[in-house]
Formats: C-alpha cells, sequence, structure tokens
C-alpha cells in the first residue's frame, strides 16, 4: 500500500466525527456501551480485532479488547498488546523537531537549505514549518510508481524518490499531505543532533516517558507482544476471503520516520497527555502545533472529509464535545488513532486496515462517543 495512506484513509473515518451532533442523535436510540460496541465490530463487521484504552486526567478510565491478535493460533486480543502506528510516528518525529526548536538549534521559520546532505528542490524557501504543516510541496516518494513497499530503503532513496518529481506547489502556497517532509524531517534530525531519528526519539521521548512497550525499529519484525496485522480481498464488511497475514509487509525502512513505530494505546495515551499537557516544551509552541494550517480544512473537505485540519504532526477534529486533537495512522494490517478533548483520551487499535468507508465511520464515531462520554 501507499505510505501516504497511512493517514488519509484513517482520517476518511473522521467523517463520523465531522457529521455526528448530537441533534442527529435524538431521535436514535442510546448507544450500547463500549465493549458491546466493539464486539458489534468483531462479530458482525469481521474486524479481526480491536483494542481501546481511554484516560481522564491521566487515570485509567478503561481498557478493554475484543476479537483475536492471532487468528491461526485462536490468540485473543488485549488491550495492551502492541500495534504498528503508522503516522502516529508523524506526532512522534514533530516533537523531537519542537524540542530542538525550544534548544535553539532548529527554528521553525528557517529554511532547510544547507540541513541536508541531499537535494531538494526548492530547499532556500521551504522551512521546517512546512514541512511540519505540509505546506512544502514536496511530492509524496509512496506515489512514484517504482515505490516498493515491501524493499528495504535508506533515508536518502525515499528522499531521492520523493524529489524525482516536480514538487506539488511552491512552497507555503497550498496544503498537501506528504510522507516525504517527515523523512526529510527525520533526516534534519540527524544532521542537527549527530544521531539518528530514532535514536532521538528513544532518549527524549520512550525513555524519559517510560513507553516501555513503544519501539521504533529499523528491521521489519514483530514485537513479542504484537498483535498480527490483516489484510483481506475487499473492504469489511462483510469478510471475503483468507486474512491476509500483513504484520511485516511493509517494511521498517519503507516507511521511516513517517511511519515506521509500534506502540500499544496505553504508550501513545500517555505521550499524548504528555505533549499537550505541556511536559515536552512550552505552552507557546503547543499553540503553534494546534494551529489549523491555512488549507487544510478545504484539501480534507474537498476529499469529502469536513470538519478536519493539520497543524505541526497533529490532527485537528471537530467533536460535539469540542475540538480533539491527536493523531491517526494507517498502514498494511493496522489502524491506530488517538484523540483528546479536555483531559479524555482515546486510543483505539485495529490489526486490519481493511475496511470501507462506512465501517470507517463507525469505527471513528464509536471512539468520538466514547471520548464524549461523561467520565
Amino acid at each position: 500500500m501507499r505510505l501516504k495512506r497511512c493517514v488519509a484513509p484513517v482520517i476518511a473515518a473522521l467523517i463520523g466525527v465531522a457529521a455526528w451532533s448530537p441533534a442527529q442523535a435524538m431521535g436514535e436510540p442510546p448507544p450500547k456501551a463500549l465493549p458491546a460496541e466493539i464486539q458489534d465490530l468483531v462479530k458482525a463487521d469481521g474486524v479481526p480485532g480491536i483494542a481501546v484504552v481511554t484516560s481522564d486526567d491521566g487515570r485509567p478510565a478503561r481498557q478493554t479488547a475484543a476479537g483475536l491478535a492471532d487468528i491461526p493460533a485462536n490468540r485473543p486480543m488485549h488491550p495492551d498488546y502492541q500495534f504498528r502506528i503508522a503516522s502516529i510516528t508523524k506526532t512522534f518525529v514533530a516533537t523531537v523537531v519542537l524540542q530542538l526548536v525550544t534548544e535553539h538549534q532548529l527554528t521553525l521559520d528557517q529554511p532547510i537549505a544547507g540541513l541536508l546532505p541531499e537535494p531538494v528542490p526548492n530547499a532556500e524557501q521551504i522551512t521546517v514549518r512546512e514541512l511540519l504543516n505540509h505546506t512544502s510541496g514536496l511530492f509524496d516518494y509512496s506515489d512514484d510508481p517504482g515505490f516498493n513497499p515491501g524493499a528495504t530503503y535508506t533515508p536518502a532513496q525515499l528522499i531521492a524518490m520523493g524529489v524525482e518529481h516536480s514538487p506539488y506547489f511552491a512552497p507555503g502556497t497550498g496544503f498537501r499531505y506528504s510522507s516525504t517532509n517527515y523523512i526529510v524531517l527525520g533526516e534534519i534530525v540527524h544532521q542537527v543532533t549527530g544521531h539518528a531519528i530514532q535514536d532521538e526519539v528513544q532518549s527524549r521521548l520512550i525513555d524519559p516517558l517510560h513507553l516501555s512497550s513503544t519501539t521504533f525499529p529499523t528491521e521489519t519484525t514483530a514485537a513479542p507482544r504484537q498483535a498480527r496485522g490483516y489484510v483481506f480481498d475487499a473492504p469489511l464488511p462483510p469478510r471475503s476471503g483468507p486474512a491476509i497475514d500483513a504484520t511485516t509487509r511493509t517494511s521498517a525502512s519503507a516507511a521511516g520516520a513517517a511511519a515506521a513505530m509500534v506502540s500499544t494505546g496505553d504508550d501513545v495515551d500517555r505521550f499524548l497527555g504528555a505533549l499537550l499537557g505541556g511536559e515536552l516544551f512550552s505552552k507557546d509552541l503547543i499553540a503553534e502545533m494546534e494551529r489549523p494550517t491555512p488549507g487544510a480544512d478545504a484539501f480534507y473537505a474537498g476529499a469529502g472529509i469536513p470538519g478536519i485540519s493539520y497543524g505541526l504532526g497533529l490532527m485537528i477534529a471537530a467533536t460535539p464535545c469540542g475540538t480533539a486533537y491527536g493523531s491517526l495512522g494507517d498502514i498494511d494490517g493496522y489502524t491506530s488513532s488517538v484523540m483528546q478533548v479536555g483531559h479524555r483520551r482515546v486510543a483505539l487499535f485495529m490489526n486490519t486496515n481493511s475496511l470501507q468507508p462506512s465501517l470507517r465511520q463507525q469505527t471513528l464515531s464509536l471512539a468520538v462517543q466514547e471520548l464524549c462520554r461523561a467520565g
């Protein structure tokens, strides 16, 4: 699959976020309790397994799971199992970049010329901010016809694949989601710090926040407690054909700083809480992350997804209980999301990304109902 879809298809599920409203719900029966809802996703819709972690003010509110983490082994899903979190990786990378801004090693509005060994078109005009918020115009390497998601790549090779194509637009003149932006950011971190982006995420975020079930792999292997990821011949529902194991079908190096990380609901919950709670850098920089990017809402509305925008590595969505901030991921065999409104957070993971748009809407609507449920 194409890595630009690591976020975009999951955002399609947020049609349910934007379209749901209390007025619509008034004529409907009360929603089921969450365990019943996720059991329906498994039994009625064919999702192999699902895990949901909810917290209030940093305290666990609910952890639940349904279905199977490994179909042939008949291994039940558990809330603490690991998943490939795809483009939630981008939020980790953006956080490291903003920490470097705090340390005066980078500035948001500096051009990236001189920060990379690889040639990048318009490097004199593209800024760090424009990479973070997808306004650089750089072509998405995963759209290159020769891109093989199962192959092994270096970051330089992925960048070269992207810059072989003309930019979508001049820097700062439009919005276009592109994983190339985050591969470039990972290389900038490497050049500035002398350490690979994986090492910086480890030392700055994973270790200090005690994210013991989170990894940033460079080689494609399944983690010890990782749910197997599955794809199907046709989008669910109904389930048709065999469940094809895609756990390692997309290589870690092909995903890189755009989508390679593995984590759990509890860990991404803790990370997002620390980030939005001001533990990782100043409130001023959090406000920069949360500021909607001009053109992002129109981009998503044009894709049939009103009510969605994008900041600096953060998704922004309208919900019935307020504006949600968080991150979403979609990669071969896995769908992930983590969102926060106020001090309530919900992380929802599934071990498939073979979903019809209606099922994506249903799934994220379920997450929003849980997010907006009274504590």
